[in-house]
């Protein structure tokens, strides 16, 4: 029991399906974690500057991703110096370098996926390129597997990228639904030093004269085996919703189905017909992210939108997909819509 902080950290942290006992596992995890006295949690906790309760959402982008940051960079070590540590005259230090590796990391990872985005972009065919594969000398080993994920969200294909030396490259792959990419794998293997993962990951190394031909081959399986229809995102929706219902009570019977995540996703609700109650508001350190107050002529919801490109415009009318949230700010609670994808009405 005592180590159940532990155990809802490394089980969210690595994408495990929240079902079965592993949501139970969470559940009492979680309380746990709230109210640790581990050094390093406590630590780690301050320095990703959260200030509430720790959720599924905290672990994920906050806490694993520092936690992850010295192993993807570097070594692990750190990462289990700083959760064996026994007070936090240790800890505090510990927590403050793994923060900077994480700052680290994401600027390696933004620039690369940058990078590879932009060089995609210049000259993908959907009709052809059916699979991704990038590499280049020098690209960081330790984030090839996050900016793999990015640019399959970008394009919705099949993504593996490469970084390396001049003797081997070393990458990972990312995989939609459909595409079993460990399968696709064992029919190149002549084409690889090593591989290995399943249906939805995957790591390879291979010779850098070979990624051409990797890159070929593997398209051909998956225009063999993948239809055109699967290569577009689909976007489940559990209902459609008046703003009126979107109350806080409402909001917080919803959160009765927590913990959501890998598995048990957040519900994910749709409102039609919507307008711009006033102008958009530009979030973020790069104006990358959209603060929308939307109408249906009788109720206002708050709506935030990350990741928004900067020439976007709203139309006139429209369709709002989002999960509801509670945010909380100076005291106050209300719903929040997290938006998920717009279309004009």
């Amino acid at each position: 029991r005592p180590l159940l902080d532990l155990v809802a950290l490394g089980t969210i942290a690595d994408l495990v399906p929240l079902v079965g006992e592993n949501r139970i596992l969470v559940t009492a995890g979680l309380e746990r974690l709230n109210s640790t006295r581990r050094p390093g949690l406590l630590a780690l906790k301050a320095a990703a500057g959260i200030d509430g309760s720790i959720g599924t959402y905290e672990v994920c982008f906050q806490l694993g991703p520092r936690l992850n940051a010295a192993g993807r960079l570097e070594n692990a070590a750190e990462a289990l110096q700083l959760l064996l540590a026994r007070d936090l005259s240790t800890a505090e230090p510990v927590a403050r370098a793994l923060d900077h590796r994480n700052r680290e990391r994401q600027a390696i990872e933004r620039t690369i996926t940058t990078e590879v985005i932009g060089a995609i972009r210049a000259r993908f065919d959907p009709a052809r390129d059916f699979i991704i594969v990038e590499g280049q000398l020098l690209w960081h080993i330790g984030v090839v597997g996050i900016v793999a994920s990015r640019v399959l969200h970008e394009f919705f294909r099949p993504t593996f990228i490469l970084g390396g030396d001049a003797q081997q490259w070393r990458g990972s792959g990312r995989s939609i639904e459909g595409f079993d990419i460990a399968a696709a794998l064992r029919e190149c293997d002549d084409l690889l030093v090593r591989h290995g993962g399943h249906a939805m990951a995957a790591g390879i190394t291979i010779t850098p004269e070979n990624v051409a031909p990797f890159r070929e081959r593997l398209n051909a399986i998956a225009r063999r085996t993948l239809r055109p229809d699967q290569l577009q995102p689909v976007l489940k929706l559990d209902a459609e919703v008046m703003l009126r219902e979107l109350t806080v009570e409402r909001v917080e019977e919803l959160d009765r189905l927590a913990p959501t995540g890998m598995g048990n996703p957040a519900l994910q609700f749709c409102a039609t017909g919507l307008r711009l109650h006033r102008p958009p508001l530009r979030m973020g350190r790069e104006q990358q992210h959209l603060k929308l107050h939307v109408t249906d002529g009788n109720d206002i919801r708050e709506a935030v939108w990350w990741n928004v490109p900067k020439e976007y415009a709203v139309p006139a009318t429209f369709d709002l997909a989002f999960a509801p949230q509670i945010n909380e700010f100076k005291g106050n609670r209300n719903v929040q819509m997290k938006v998920s994808d717009l279309r004009a009405a």
